[in-house]
């Protein structure tokens, strides 16, 4: 710098230009300055940033799930009801436009329907032509017409007025609004996945040597004609006891151009599980509500993912029908993203725990022929 200026200031030059030339240079290349408020300064700057307003109130007190992104804090705004943002721009997810959580009775407004109702200290009703929805503050689960199903995000509370995560509003609450209209049919194909088979033996019956395998496999044969009857064509991924992959089970799937992919599993637990599961793909954004253990990265987008809509939609139709003509206890539709058969696929897919073999009632249920038919009626009545 000190060569750079002695080259400059020649002996023709004024003082004056010296003195500015010199001071001019001696700021270029320094390093930033950190003041102590942590706002990075420039040389040159002379105005500290302007502070921003403080909120009018706290955020609601949200229980997060690890993957969710820091808690919202509320900004009014002067002409339109109060909506949390958040701190940090939102991952992407489509669509990127819309605020993270929004007052239960805007969402209520937004899809023509009451307002909420107070049914107790922290929950809260919406009825509608299709049902009535119920979400408690502080808690995933919530339900559609008595139906468990399993939220992205706990229903948020501040001055008494419930919030809920927008991605449910849309992922998990709005497909159930149609859930009484028909299963669309495009081909009229369906694609049964009896789960396991082979050397894949799955569930092992707490009462003996009954396999899984075996009774998803009869299960399926069992449902192929009641859903022939109702104007389907079908197709299995297995038809005997062999082993598929669960690559082909997807591949068989897309080669027949299906409109929708029904996997049939029976459960297990370690003691005190029982009654009927769900499945569909976890959306973008949201903690899955089962994962084994797998990574669960939330905001990855997968192929699945674009029938985010249709797949709630099945996946309720289903597990409502096996409740009213099984009898099993509820447990919920819920979201899982590891699920080969379920993250890769094109169409509606869903993935049904029919029961736990690991539960003696249950086990004994599961062993019988007429039970098994009652499965398969179920899922029959459900896409009529």
């Amino acid at each position: 710098m000190n060569l750079l200026i002695g080259v400059i200031l020649r002996p023709k030059l004024p003082a004056c230009v010296c003195l500015l030339l010199t001071a001019a240079l001696s700021g270029c290349g320094g390093p930033e300055k950190r003041q102590p408020s942590g706002v990075i300064m420039t040389p040159g700057t002379t105005r500290a940033p302007r502070p921003q307003p403080p909120p009018s109130y706290p955020a609601p007190r949200v229980p997060t799930p690890a993957v969710i992104q820091p808690q919202p804090q509320f900004t009014p705004q002067p002409s339109q009801p109060v909506v949390p943002k958040s701190q940090s721009a939102p991952t992407p997810i489509q669509p990127s436009a819309r605020p993270q959580w929004i007052p239960l009775q805007t969402w209520a407004a937004q899809m023509g329907l009451s307002a909420p109702s107070r049914v107790s200290q922290t929950a809260y009703q919406i009825k509608s032509g299709a049902g009535v929805f119920q979400i408690t503050v502080g808690t995933r689960v919530a339900s559609w017409n008595g139906c468990k199903l399993h939220l992205g995000f706990a229903p948020a509370a501040t001055n008494g007025v419930p919030f809920i995560h927008s991605l449910d509003a849309e992922k998990n609450l709005s497909p159930l609004l149609q859930a009484s209209r028909p299963v669309p049919r495009g081909r009229g194909l369906i694609v049964l996945d009896p789960g396991h088979g082979g050397i894949e033996v799955g569930t092992k019956s707490v009462l003996g040597n009954f396999f899984e395998k075996d009774f998803t496999l009869d299960w399926a044969r069992r449902l192929k004609p009641l859903l022939e009857a109702r104007g389907w064509r079908v197709v299995l991924t297995r038809t005997t006891d062999r082993t598929v992959e669960l690559a082909e089970r997807v591949l068989i799937a897309e080669q027949n151009q299906a409109d929708i992919f029904l996997s049939l599993h029976l459960n297990a637990a370690a003691a005190g599980a029982a009654g009927l599961e769900t499945y569909c793909l976890t959306p973008a954004g949201m903690a899955s509500t089962l994962t084994r253990n797998y990574p669960d990265p939330a905001n990855i987008v997968l192929p699945g993912n674009s029938q985010d809509f249709e797949n709630m939609r099945l996946a309720m139709r289903v597990h409502r029908s096996l409740l009213q003509n099984v009898g099993m206890p509820d447990r919920g539709v819920q979201r899982a993203r590891f699920m080969a058969v379920l993250k890769t696929q094109q169409r509606p897919s869903v993935l049904i725990e029919g029961g736990y073999l690991s539960d003696r009632n249950e086990a004994r249920l599961l062993a019988t022929p007429e039970y098994r038919q009652k499965l398969a009626l179920a899922v029959a009545k459900a896409l009529e």
